[in-house]
């Protein structure tokens, strides 16, 4: 049928030239996106059935309740699932110290099955194989690793009393602050988290003028700054200006004064991931340090996206318009079906009926009868009435014998011929059988209307006869009009769901389509502003006959843009 055809589709909907289809859209946008620096664009484009929706929680084992969680796809391709901090598996991982060598291997392991959940499961099956035995090669020699740093601490345990820990360090900011370390060790022998160089950060901005940030009274290294900060940043706090618009939202970065963060953790159901595995984790924005624009760029970038919302709203009302079309073709066309029927049965009914005004059969009421009854009806109507026009004529040559044998034996019997020669004696019998004859004259015409009636009778039976047949055939008729009104009526249900599923289906690819668009958009803003832009709630459903997605209105104004560490 033509509403399900996708070259109409694309022309109408998405107007695309008439050799061009979706596949061919999909391919641009791949060429597209890899120049704009996304690495596997069909992560994008991927159908919704084939994406794994299983998800397993790997934790970085830490003695803290700060410690760091991601969320890494668990595919069948590896099979492996890293213990959380809650977990009985392992025990000995918790006593381990911060220095520990495990995230590199939690984060191969995200990699890995992040990588692997965007290929299809014939792929997966391919190489469970290797990736399974690869995956309990790296488990092995990490728990053995971990057992030999266990026993090298319980050696080392009575030296480590004379070692500087956290709790000689003057920095209130470390004290509150005992996120999961992961730069590099200072000079004073700590390894700060993310969050416990912010908090120096911010205890630097809020001293005297001049202040740099320091732990145990030795500054940081620029290294361990630009773990939060750019370039940029770095350098203004190095060289110990004054706070500035760029560094004022240092003192709300998302942490609180008691140390934990206001900011609400992700729950394990959902989708975290660290910032340096936010290329390998599909669809997961990095962790970024709330630093505002200026006003001028933030304009900009608002200019920017209302224009990227306005293509793509325009290209959205051209879908529902094209989707709202396609469903009034298909009830029309439903109607249009049920009217031809209609007219067809009516037909068929005419063929066979009309109202019968002038010539009606006698002893029959008035009714509509079909053509081919009428004349049926007729044909019967004419062999009755002449059956007993024979049948009168009969009666009237009978009248007419029994009258003339009647007069023959009255004259026998009355004569009074004087000629000797002709004379006969009438005897009795004679007398009897004129008397008989008389009363057959006399019962005659009684008999004949009796024969009438007999015939009117017999006539009017085969009439009730055929007319009962009739209004079978009639109902008949209307019996296979209410058989293929249903038949129509099933079939229209039918298109209407497989259309909807076609719509769906549609919507769905239109969807990951502009998912993708946006994010070649994002990459070549941040290309050339030189900053990172902050993901506003994409997508978002919009009412156009259904879920499809789009930019919200208040991102414009409500969300703000942020520069990533």
């Amino acid at each position: 049928m033509h509403i399900f055809d996708d070259a109409t589709y694309t022309r109408e909907a998405l107007g695309l030239p008439v050799n061009q289809s979706e596949d061919d859209i999909d391919a641009q946008l791949v060429l597209l996106a890899r120049e704009s620096g996304i690495e596997d664009p069909y992560r994008f484009l991927c159908p919704a059935h084939e994406i794994p929706r299983a998800l397993s929680t790997t934790t970085v084992g830490s003695a803290h309740s700060s410690s760091l969680s991601v969320h890494s796809h668990q595919t069948q391709s590896t099979g492996f699932t890293d213990p959380s901090r809650t977990s009985r598996e392992q025990p000995c991982v918790k006593r381990l110290p911060p220095q520990q060598t495990t995230p590199t291997l939690t984060r191969a392991s995200v990699a890995l099955d992040s990588t692997m959940d965007y290929f299809p499961a014939n792929f997966q099956q391919r190489h469970s194989t290797a990736s399974t035995f690869s995956a309990a090669h790296s488990l092995s020699s990490s728990a053995s690793s971990l057992q030999k740093t266990s026993t090298r601490r319980k050696r080392s345990s009575f030296l480590s009393m004379f070692r500087r820990d956290s709790s000689s360090c003057t920095s209130p900011s470390h004290h509150r602050h005992h996120g999961k370390a992961r730069g590099p060790k200072l000079e004073c022998g700590h390894s700060l988290s993310t969050s416990a160089i912010r908090a120096h950060i911010k205890e630097a901005l809020q001293a005297k003028e001049g202040a740099v940030p320091s732990c145990c009274g030795i500054a940081l290294p620029r290294a361990t700054l630009e773990v939060v900060l750019t370039k940029e940043e770095t350098d203004l706090v190095m060289g110990g200006a004054a706070r500035s618009p760029e560094l004022s939202s240092l003192r709300d970065s998302g942490y609180s004064e008691n140390g934990m963060s206001s900011i609400d953790l992700p729950r394990p159901a959902q989708k975290t991931s660290l910032p340096t595995l936010s290329k390998s984790v599909p669809n997961t924005p990095p962790q970024r340090v709330s630093l505002q624009l200026l006003n001028g760029n933030s304009s900009l970038a608002n200019e920017a996206l209302r224009s990227f919302k306005s293509q793509q709203k325009e290209q959205l009302e051209r879908v529902a318009v094209f989707e709202n079309n396609q469903r009034k073709a298909l009830s029309a066309h439903h109607q249009c079906s049920l009217k031809r029927l209609a007219a067809q049965h009516e037909n068929n009914k005419d063929e066979r009926k009309e109202h019968v005004s002038e010539v009606t059969p006698r002893n029959v009421p008035q009714f509509a009868y079909a053509t081919q009854h009428i004349l049926e009806l007729e044909d019967l109507e004419d062999a009755q009435i002449t059956a007993e026009d024979n049948l009168r004529k009969a009666q009237d040559l009978e009248t007419q014998n029994v009258a003339t044998a009647l007069k023959h034996m009255e004259a026998y019997c009355l004569s009074s011929n004087p000629d000797p020669g002709f004379a006969h004696t009438v005897t009795q019998d004679d007398f009897k059988k004129l008397d008989r004859q008389r009363l057959i004259q006399q019962s005659l015409p009684r008999k004949h209307e009796s024969a009438i009636n007999v015939l009117r009778s017999r006539q009017e039976r085969a009439m009730k006869i055929k007319m009962q047949k009739q209004e079978l055939e009639l109902a008949d008729m209307d019996a296979d009009f209410e058989k293929e009104k249903a038949a129509e009526e099933w079939q229209f249900a039918q298109e209407s769901e497989r259309l909807s599923a076609v719509i769906e289906t549609r919507r769905k690819r239109f969807q990951q389509r502009w998912d993708l668009k946006y994010e070649m958009w994002r990459k070549d803003w941040e290309s050339q502003h030189g900053t990172q832009f902050d993901n506003v709630d994409w997508p978002l459903k919009m009412q156009y006959g259904g879920p499809i997605c789009g930019i919200p209105e208040s991102s414009e104004t409500t969300t703000p843009i942020h520069a990533a560490a």
